[in-house]
Formats: C-alpha cells, sequence, structure tokens
C-alpha cells in the first residue's frame, strides 16, 4: 500500500500545468513588447482580429516604426479573409481589391480610412503617416464607431463576448470557459491576457472583456514565421481573445468600493463580518463537541 501511494506522489510531483494548444498570451506575442507594457490589452485586441499581426520576417512590433503600407495590407488581407499563405501573399490580394492603391511606402490615415471605415471618419490630417504606436490608438479608438449598422470589429466577424466569474473551465483536447452557467469554447488559436495560461487557475476569477467570433466569422492568423493557418471553424462561435483580471486586480477593486463606501454600508458589511465570525466559532464548537464524544464513546467500547 505504501509503494502505491508513493507512486502517486511522485506522478504529482512531475505534473505540471498544460498550456493550451496554439495560446498567444501577454508575454509571447512580440519579442520587444514586454508584458507589462502600458498599450499591452490593446495591441492583444487587435492582434486577436487580426489588424495587428507580423511581418512575415521576425517577431517584432517595433511600434516606434512607421506602418507600411505592405504590413498594413498584409494584417487587412487576413481581416478581411483574403487568400494567401503569407503575409505577403494577403498583402498582394489585399492591393487586388482595392484595399491599398501601392504596397510601396508607409501607410496614411486616409488610406485607412478608406480600407477599414468606408470614408466615414472625419480626420484632421489624412495624409500624414503614422507610427505603429499611433495606429494601435487611432483604431482601438475606433473599433466601435457605426458605420451604417455594423462596426470595424462586427465587419471582420467578431463581437464584444461574455464576462463574468469563472465557475468553471473545460479542458482536454479543447478549452473552455464557464460563465453564469453557459460554455463558452476558445477558438484554435486564442489570445489570453491572463496571469497563467493554465485553465484551471482561471476559476474563480473575472473575465473583464472577451471577443467572441460569429458565425461566418473571416478567422485567420499568422504564426511567428509569418505563416497563414485557418482557425477553428467559422460555424462554430469560439473565444478569439479573453482578458481575466488576476487575484491581486480583484483585491484592488475590493479595497477601492471599502474606500468608496458610505458609513452605512461599512456598518452593514462589518455586521455582516461579525455574523460570520460567531457563525464559525459556533461550527468549530460543535465539531470539538462531536469529537470528544466519539472519543468518549470510543474508549468506552474498547474497556
Amino acid at each position: 500500500m505504501r509503494k502505491y501511494l508513493l507512486l502517486i506522489l511522485m506522478s504529482a510531483l512531475f505534473m505540471t500545468p498544460v498550456a493550451y494548444a496554439h495560446t498567444m498570451d501577454k508575454s509571447t506575442l512580440y519579442a520587444d513588447v514586454p508584458e507589462t507594457a502600458p498599450t499591452i490589452k490593446e495591441i492583444m485586441v487587435l492582434h486577436s482580429i487580426g489588424l495587428l499581426g507580423y511581418n512575415g520576417k521576425d517577431v517584432n512590433l517595433n511600434p516606434t516604426e512607421n506602418l507600411s503600407r505592405q504590413d498594413f495590407a498584409g494584417w487587412v488581407g487576413g481581416f478581411f479573409g483574403l487568400k494567401g499563405a503569407t503575409v505577403d501573399e494577403l498583402a498582394q490580394a489585399a492591393k487586388n481589391e482595392d484595399y491599398v492603391s501601392s504596397l510601396e511606402g508607409d501607410i496614411t490615415y486616409k488610406e485607412i480610412n478608406t480600407a477599414l471605415f468606408h470614408h466615414k471618419l472625419e480626420l484632421e490630417k489624412p495624409d500624414a503617416t503614422l507610427t505603429k504606436e499611433e495606429y494601435i490608438s487611432f483604431l482601438t479608438d475606433r473599433l466601435d464607431v457605426d458605420m451604417g449598422g455594423h462596426s470595424l470589429i462586427q465587419m471582420g466577424g467578431f463581437s464584444e463576448g461574455p464576462t463574468g466569474t469563472i465557475e468553471d473551465v473545460v479542458t482536454g483536447d479543447e478549452t473552455g470557459v464557464i460563465i453564469n452557467g453557459t460554455t463558452y469554447m476558445l477558438s484554435g488559436h486564442p489570445r489570453i491576457f491572463a496571469d497563467s495560461t493554465d485553465a484551471k487557475s482561471w476559476v474563480g476569477q473575472t473575465v473583464e472583456k472577451s471577443i467572441f467570433t460569429t458565425g461566418g466569422s473571416h478567422q485567420h492568423g499568422h504564426d511567428q514565421s509569418g505563416d497563414h493557418h485557418e482557425g477553428q471553424s467559422a460555424d462554430k462561435p469560439t473565444l478569439q481573445y479573453i482578458q481575466i483580471s488576476s487575484p491581486a486586480q480583484a483585491t484592488n477593486k475590493t479595497q477601492i468600493q471599502s474606500e468608496n463606501a458610505t458609513p452605512i454600508d461599512q456598518q452593514q458589511s462589518t455586521k455582516e463580518t461579525n455574523e460570520t465570525s460567531s457563525n464559525t466559532v459556533w461550527i468549530v464548537a460543535l465539531l470539538v463537541l462531536a469529537a470528544v464524544i466519539l472519543g468518549f464513546v470510543f474508549v468506552k467500547r474498547k474497556k
């Protein structure tokens, strides 16, 4: 018996959490963007829907560099589900569909307005070029702009996903989260903003934001080499992006709520805490009493 227990213990020691296949998190997205970057969440959102990607050469974002027409066209090609096996092929496909007029030079605000917003935006400097940092900020502020009944994020086949406390998770060949009793499966190549990619550690934490794929969506992605691959079946809605708050973040929010509480709220909270403590004392006392009685009966029978 001891031998079996030892084997079980040794197996547990060597077990490690297994990350979901093809997961990209805040620490692996770009080699030159640390997970502590101020705009990491915005970067992950745009990356998850395909409007931010790689250049087909390396895994650097180079955020302070100007955004080239070549890179922009490649990302747009993936976003709209055009045919292409590489970033370059997608860029050429985007040019053929007139999303860009050229693959040379740097993209301008006017060209972005044409390709993504149907000329709906009013621009201060339409002919100005922009860095990738400026591009990230520009798109982030306009993801929900109404363009005649649909937004930019909806044009790519996405929508805002569920939020709330993760009650449980699904693990195995596929990963999912259960929120308010409903199971939401993650896509084949999800972007995850969390302290860990181990799904089991998410239970009890809060989904602050998520992006949901919709039926008929154009799901495309690029791995770190720039090669193109298809996502899960477009007929099966899945979560492409999930942003999970850490326990520390939840604690900070609780502290802020406590600081902003009214005197009546604080009195009510203190009362509930005292009642909980009192109930705990009574439960412990009953357990101790039960243990004493059982011990007395056992000793008496032994005699």
